[in-house]
């Protein structure tokens, strides 16, 4: 009786990994966009989430939290998260899903977001800020008069790095739905 061959022949090694690499080069890229979009949809529901308690907090007080105060990388000791997290959230996110500081202005602040000016903003406004897959402010400038051109379609890698930018629970920089 002859023993049987442990293991597997060099051609059978190379099949599967022949099979590997197609797999990978046609699914991979269609995983990688999948989870990016999964981290983009997930920051703007806790954007969402920030603006509607802030909303919130506009309506009982008259002015954003910590208006004027708040200007810039969210901090989890700021008195704008401890402003939220004292009745309308259990947990203020300070970071978007790729692990980014959130950008948040509030009140009179607002102002030093390119393309607001002092009339348009008042203590009820607020800012929150995502600067996408990279971190990188892309430099996005608002433009009262053409407010649709913030939204852009998501179609490529690159579309994830763009910032997503909410004013007073509207979108005013971010993929369209």
């Amino acid at each position: 009786m002859r023993d049987q061959p442990k293991g597997f022949t060099l051609l059978e090694l190379m099949v599967a990994l022949t099979i590997i690499a197609i797999l990978v080069a046609v699914l991979g890229p269609n995983v990688l966009q999948k989870i990016q979009t999964g981290k983009q949809v997930g920051t703007m529901e806790d954007m969402r989430t920030i603006a509607a308690a802030c909303l919130e907090y506009v309506s009982e007080f008259n002015e954003a939290p910590a208006a004027d105060k708040q200007d810039g990388q969210l901090q989890p000791d700021s008195e704008f998260v401890k402003a939220l997290t004292e009745k309308y959230l259990t947990k203020c996110p300070t970071k978007d899903k790729w692990g980014n500081p959130y950008i948040v202005y509030s009140g009179l602040a607002v102002v030093h977001f390119p393309g607001f000016d002092e009339s348009m903003v008042g203590k009820t406004d607020f800012l929150i800020i995502s600067y996408g897959r990279k971190g990188v402010n892309e430099q996005f400038v608002f433009e009262p008069n053409q407010r649709e051109s913030g939204i852009f379609e998501s179609k490529t890698m690159a579309d994830y790095d763009k910032n997503l930018i909410n004013w007073n629970g509207t979108w005013i920089r971010a993929p369209k739905t």
